[in-house]
Order: C-alpha cells, then structure tokens, then sequence
C-alpha cells in the first residue's frame, strides 16, 4: 500500500528521525544517515532517495538502501542475526507509520 506523503523531504527526515530516535534504534539511525549523507554527495542517489522518501513504497525503501548492504543476505551467527534486513524494516515502519497518521488521524494504532 502506498500513502501519500504531504511533508516535504525535511520534514519528512525530521519526522524519521524523531520516530527512530524515541524508538532508540541506533542500527536504524545510523543506516538513515548513510542514506542522508550519499544524498548530499551523489546527486543520482539524492533523486533515488528523496523520491523514496516522498512516494516510495517498501520495495522502493529496500532497494534505496540496497547500496549499503543486502537486504536478503544471509544470517550472522549471532545477534544482530540480520542487521541490514531489521535496519531496512525499522525505517520501512517508521514511514509507513508516519504516513499512516497523516492519512488516518482519527485511526488508533498499536506500537509494539
């Protein structure tokens, strides 16, 4: 499901941010910044990401940040068992949450 996404890129990343940091997700964060700082370095990516951020869908998300590692890669042997992949996920739900309260205001969710 795709949800329109009415803040601008700024917004939207300030919003990200304050999710992820009440969450206190370090691994997503840190993953964030990376995409935030080859935004500023590469301007081909800088398109990719802020398209993502504005209209993007979870494969859309995912292959973003493909470039910072892969998203079906396989396990560790020990915890983090999948990094990447629960990296991706965290900033995955924090948009979809973040545009699902715009959409639905009134809509009471459950945050595990």
């Amino acid at each position: 499901m795709q949800l329109p996404n009415p803040y601008s890129r700024e917004e939207t990343l300030e919003k990200l941010r304050h999710s992820l940091t009440t969450a206190c997700n370090e691994d997503v964060l840190t993953l964030l910044e990376k995409a935030v700082t080859k935004a500023r370095h590469d301007e081909g990516y800088a398109m990719q990401f802020e398209g993502t951020l504005l209209r993007g869908s979870s494969i859309e998300v995912r292959e973003c940040l493909s470039c910072f590692g892969d998203y079906f890669g396989r396990s560790r042997d020990a915890p983090p068992y999948y990094p990447h992949h629960d990296a991706v996920n965290g900033i995955d739900c924090a948009l979809y949450t973040i545009l699902f309260d715009v959409a639905h205001p009134d809509a009471e969710q459950v945050h595990e």
